[in-house]
């Protein structure tokens, strides 16, 4: 596979779906401990119209589309997992456009200057990265512009979701900052109706935090779901939620989509 991009741009992808943040320690009264998703991506280009690169967990999967301009030449599709922290410190070196090329190894080049890399055999957690690599984002729409707005048919897997909520990805900073004073990264997004999510996070019954925060679009039925681990950065924009409760929570927004296991009380 072979594709150009900027630098600064490649750099920035790969810090998002690198998903780094504070995560559950295990129980609520433990502190969180920063850590990422995994040290790996896959880099897919199936035409010459746009690269998904994505990460995952067991429980958690993540993937950003990044679509090349009308006419850009020199695109060759394939496949190829990454070592994220050694192709940050590779393109740390580079500024403006560099060409990626993957072969027998990997081959970033620009002008004169060149660096390479082994590539990885398989991500670690390579099931859940093709179920988010082959997951068609264009059922994932952003809040209603034009006619009645009216609940998609949006699944993932064996989950049809019953709820969908659309807010800004400034209102997830926010949550993720107020919920963080409690500092064990497991969050409740409860919708109940109405214009409004709330959104907490608890250690125990006196010590626990929570916040509304106005939709623009709210559609379905009410559902509550807790997940651990960061979110809030990884979205870039409008940010539309889809929930069931007690399922898989969804979060899109433009090129991107996360999704996270619930977090079920033992």
């Amino acid at each position: 596979m072979k594709f150009s991009m900027d630098a600064k741009k490649l750099l920035h992808y790969l810090d998002d779906i690198s998903l780094k943040g504070k995560y559950y320690s295990g129980n609520s009264v433990s502190s969180a401990k920063n850590a990422s998703l995994s040290d790996y991506a896959l880099f897919s280009i199936d035409s010459e119209q746009s690269i998904s690169i994505a990460n995952a967990s067991m429980s958690v999967a993540c993937k950003i589309d990044h679509w090349f301009a009308i006419g850009t030449e020199g695109i060759e599709p394939g496949m190829c997992v990454i070592d994220i922290p050694s192709m940050v410190q590779h393109l740390k070196v580079f500024s403006g456009e560099v060409t990626f090329n993957s072969a027998d190894f990997i081959t970033l080049t620009q002008d004169s200057k060149k660096a390479s890399m082994s590539k990885v055999l398989n991500h670690p957690h390579m099931e859940m990265v093709t179920r988010v690599l082959n997951y068609d984002m264009s059922s994932l729409t952003g809040n209603t512009i034009i006619g009645e707005p009216t609940m998609p048919s949006v699944k993932f897997g064996n989950v049809e979701y019953e709820c969908k909520l659309s807010t800004l990805d400034s209102d997830m900073l926010e949550v993720s900052k107020v919920c963080d004073v409690i500092n064990n990264a497991k969050y409740k997004f409860e919708y109940n109706g109405g214009d409004k999510l709330t959104v907490s996070s608890t250690k125990s019954d006196i010590d626990y935090v929570s916040l509304d925060i106005e939709l623009i679009e709210a559609l379905g039925d009410s559902a509550t779901v807790e997940f651990t681990g960061p979110f809030s950065k990884f979205m870039s924009g409008p940010v539309t939620i889809y929930m069931k409760d007690d399922s898989p929570i969804m979060f899109s927004s433009n090129n991107r989509m996360l999704i996270k296991a619930p977090y079920l009380s033992r």
